[in-house]
């Protein structure tokens, strides 16, 4: 099986921002994994997230772009996405209860459900809530 990584908001919004500081590391980070093989995948409320954010903070244009960039890479076989179920939203419950100490956004336990049913480890992203549900953020220094 292919390795997968999964896609968090944090790298897609340093991807759409060059003047994000983080921007060079994302590009480094999904150019390896893309050029090693690897399929990139995240979810559709990762999407929303990360669009909303760069329609706020940096204008229509920027999250058209990456919303664009996002369905490219889908169809060339380098990006899966993701779609919300009941199932999945049932299992995000359970994460956001489990973990009654931590600030945990209800997207990032959908995110750890989703990369708990589908056997993913690995994340583009440095955000430490993952490492402490348990995943391996490839973005942390």
């Amino acid at each position: 099986m292919r390795r997968r990584v999964f896609v968090d908001s944090w790298a897609w919004i340093g991807m759409a921002c060059s003047t994000d500081p983080v921007h060079p590391l994302v590009v480094r980070l999904t150019s390896t994994c893309v050029s090693e093989g690897a399929t990139l995948l995240t979810t559709d409320a990762v999407l929303s997230e990360a669009l909303t954010r760069l329609r706020y903070d940096g204008g229509w244009l920027v999250a058209w772009q990456l919303a664009d960039v996002a369905q490219r890479m889908a169809g060339h076989g380098q990006l899966a996405v993701e779609y919300g179920n009941p199932d999945r939203w049932q299992r995000a419950l359970e994460w956001f209860g489990r973990f009654t100490d931590q600030r945990f956004s209800f997207v990032d336990c959908l995110s750890f459900a989703v990369m708990a049913e589908l056997g993913i480890q690995e994340c583009l992203t440095s955000d430490p809530h993952f490492a402490t549900a348990g995943f391996t953020p490839l973005g942390r220094r």
